[in-house]
């Protein structure tokens, strides 16, 4: 019985370790089928990343081609091959390979066994035309006769964020609905379960290329990084042009205020229409106007020299224009008529007198100016009463160190000023007419 008994416990033995083996290999089969997969999910992400990136060359060397829906087949200068009808054009890898964006050696065929279905559409305007585009694979990613939504995903992953899937037979849409493109736009949208990319303007891979012609705006800023721009025509901002030097040979126009924080230097004429207006204007030449020059100030000058000529007696328009008569005489215009200008030797003249006067420490001092004696030399026999006395104001005065010092004051009577001070200085100036 013993002997028994010990067989029988050797093949419920044997029986565990094979069932045990066989739950190992299976789960280890599973996990290497799972690494097989996700391997061939990036391949194929990377293979389609890969297409689309020559798509977008493709748009880029022969948009004027795929703008105008020019087919092509076998030709030196565009190889093709290129179908177009409608707005769309189909290409396929061959044509890639032969402009020289594939390596010869790509087969057309992914990891997962498919081919690729390649189509460029054209939308908006002559001649701003755009060219879209929809890269599909043509077979669907299936496994028992269910889509593998999974793989799919990984693929999307590796290809980047132009890539996408489609989930029904009429709609292809990028990561978390970013972007989408229907089967009435592009036909190769037929099952679900496809691997999309997208081409062209609207894709974000194809910000990387600057159009030469201007089909493509920038998307962010141009860094020239420190190059220059040659043989440009016309160049539109919106915003703010800074420069450090503007240079132009031809006319310049501002449509509104010019601003200009230093000096201006003007090799020719300055012509405004309207007024030209400073705190401060200098010329070291002429200045010359054909309207009026007008100052609510004085006008300070060597010379005064009308370049009118009027006869005596005729109408003027303004009171008070000074004008000439062809012999030179100054003439003004006086209630409506020209007319000369008369001095009456009776008529009060202005004269200004600078007087000074100074006492020393602890004196004082008295100063005298007898002005009818100094207004003999202008006219014999004045009176003193005629010179009368208009104004007078200190010009300077210092005190000699004292705290009493003071300009002192003055009298004034039938033409002697007399002054008084008491150590210090005083000068005064005085205004009289006779």
């Amino acid at each position: 019985m013993k002997k028994q008994n010990k067989k029988g416990f050797s093949l419920l033995e044997l029986i565990l370790v094979l069932g045990v083996g066989t739950t190992v290999t299976f789960m280890k089969f599973q996990d290497m089928k799972n690494e097989q997969e996700t391997v061939v999910a990036k391949a194929v992400g990377e293979q389609i990343k890969q297409m689309g990136e020559a798509v977008n060359g493709y748009i880029n060397i022969r948009y004027d081609k795929l703008s105008t829906l020019t087919s092509s087949s076998s030709q030196s200068s565009d190889p093709g091959p290129r179908t177009c009808s409608g707005s769309v054009c189909e290409i396929t890898y061959q044509t890639l390979v032969n402009e020289g964006l594939l390596p010869s050696s790509f087969s057309g065929v992914n990891a997962q066994k498919s081919s690729y279905k390649i189509f460029l559409r054209r939308s908006g305007n002559v001649p701003n035309y755009i060219i879209n585009g929809l890269i599909t694979t043509t077979s669907v990613w299936a496994d028992g006769g269910k889509v593998r939504y999974d793989l799919l995903g990984k693929a999307m992953q590796a290809a980047g964020i132009d890539s996408g899937m489609t989930k029904t037979n009429t709609a292809a849409s990028g990561y978390s609905g970013q972007w989408s493109e229907l089967s009435t736009d592009y036909s190769n949208i037929t099952a679900a379960g496809l691997l999309a990319y997208r081409v062209g303007y609207d894709s974000s891979m194809y910000s990387v290329y600057l159009r030469r012609d201007g089909t493509l705006p920038m998307t962010g800023d141009l860094n020239m990084g420190g190059q220059s721009i040659y043989n440009a025509q016309n160049i539109t901002a919106a915003g703010t042009t800074t420069t450090g030097i503007l240079k132009t040979v031809g006319e310049a126009t501002v449509g509104a205020d010019l601003t200009v924080a230093g000096n201006t230097q003007v090799n020719g004429n300055i012509n405004a229409i309207g007024g030209i207006l400073g705190g401060y204007l200098k010329s070291n030449n002429n200045i010359e106007a054909t309207g009026n020059i007008h100052s609510d100030k004085t006008v300070d000058a060597h010379y005064f020299l009308p370049n009118s000529i009027e006869v005596v007696g005729t109408a003027c328009p303004t009171q008070g224009l000074i004008s000439k008569e062809s012999t030179g005489v100054i003439i003004s215009c006086q209630n409506g008529v020209w007319r000369r200008i008369n001095y009456s030797a009776d008529a009060p003249k202005p004269l200004k007198i600078i007087m000074s006067c100074q006492a020393g420490n602890n004196s004082s001092n008295s100063c005298r100016r007898d002005i009818y004696i100094d207004l003999t030399f202008w006219r014999d026999g004045i009176s003193r009463p005629e010179i009368k006395l208009i104004d007078q104001r200190i010009t300077r005065w210092w005190g000699d160190g004292c705290g009493s010092c003071s300009p002192g004051s003055f009298t004034y009577s039938n033409g002697v000023i007399q002054m008084g001070v008491n150590q210090a200085f005083v000068e005064r100036e005085f205004t009289l007419s006779w």
